[in-house]
């Protein structure tokens, strides 16, 4: 696949249009446009698409995003993949501050025949690497020296990198829309243990069946994927609060600290205090702190 491939999906009547919202701040550097942007409460936009690929991070408020078979809640914190040529519309129930990264063509023939395919479909990209990485990209466009577009940009190659690889683990896609639903609560209650049975009940199938169907999807067991939702949680704690390790295990549901520092390494490649060290760095002006800001550290986990 050509990059113009991926960056001019045909159209059709769907307006192909510039992204919307009022800018803050913006920052071009090679292959990458950098936008922050605020979107009022209130507004909707209709079906409508973008002749390049985007990726978005939620710094703060929620907003849906429905396209012809998905729709998404896109909430604070939540990274995502719109493709170049989708169709989509987005209404803004709060006021909404994000972080926009226009994916020009160059950037796209540098990851590779490979990796392209990863640009075509919608979807979260989730995990505490991803979480790690969106924190550092976030503060190297608010950085003021002059190594941040450098750093900035192989922090986006290496995001999209990492999500091409990790794409097989399997997105749901294609998923029915009874498993979605129970995706859906699962990710309202991960940190709660929900039992199976009420979950089949929120799908309306057989217990043995939802197990069966969320394993063949996501590529995951219903307990690996609670247990990847809590680190993800936990990853955020690291970077945003100055809880201890062992008030972060309890929060997430790990029956104590060591079983947490193993399940993160296992999940991240890193110790949660290795995460927290690298995520730290001198917070600089911003009048709307997000939690993407970490704002305390810790360090017994080692």
């Amino acid at each position: 696949m050509k990059a113009a491939e991926v960056t001019s999906k045909p159209s059709g009547a769907c307006p192909v249009t510039d992204a919307a919202g009022s800018t803050i701040r913006r920052r071009d550097i090679v292959g990458f446009s950098l936008t922050e942007a605020v979107y009022d409460e209130g507004v909707s936009l209709g079906r409508h698409c973008h002749a390049n690929a985007y990726l978005l991070l939620v710094l703060s408020g929620k907003y849906s995003e429905k396209h012809m078979h998905h729709d998404f809640i896109w909430g604070e914190g939540a990274l995502h993949l719109l493709p170049a040529g989708e169709r989509h519309e987005n209404e803004f129930a709060t006021a909404v501050r994000c972080l926009r990264v226009k994916i020009e063509p160059e950037a796209i023939e540098r990851l590779g025949d490979d990796s392209r395919w990863a640009l075509s479909e919608p979807r979260e990209i989730s995990g505490p690497l991803f979480g790690w990485l969106a924190n550092r990209l976030l503060r190297e466009f608010r950085a003021q020296d002059d190594v941040a577009p450098l750093a900035m940009e192989g922090v986006l190659l290496e995001m999209l990198a990492e999500s091409a690889r990790n794409c097989d683990d399997g997105s749901g896609s294609s998923a029915p829309t009874w498993l979605r639903r129970v995706r859906e609560a699962l990710d309202e209650s991960y940190l709660m243990a929900p039992g199976l049975t009420d979950l089949a009940a929120v799908g309306g199938v057989h217990p043995v069946h939802l197990s069966r169907e969320f394993r063949k999807r996501y590529r995951l067991t219903i307990g690996e994927y609670i247990r990847k939702r809590r680190i993800e949680y936990a990853s955020g704690l690291l970077s945003n609060s100055g809880m201890r390790m062992s008030e972060i295990a309890s929060t997430c549901g790990f029956s104590d600290q060591s079983h947490f520092c193993a399940l993160f390494k296992k999940y991240s490649g890193m110790t949660p205090a290795k995460f927290r060290d690298l995520s730290e760095r001198p917070r600089l002006d911003d009048p709307k702190p997000t939690k993407l800001e970490p704002v305390g550290l810790g360090s017994r986990c080692r």
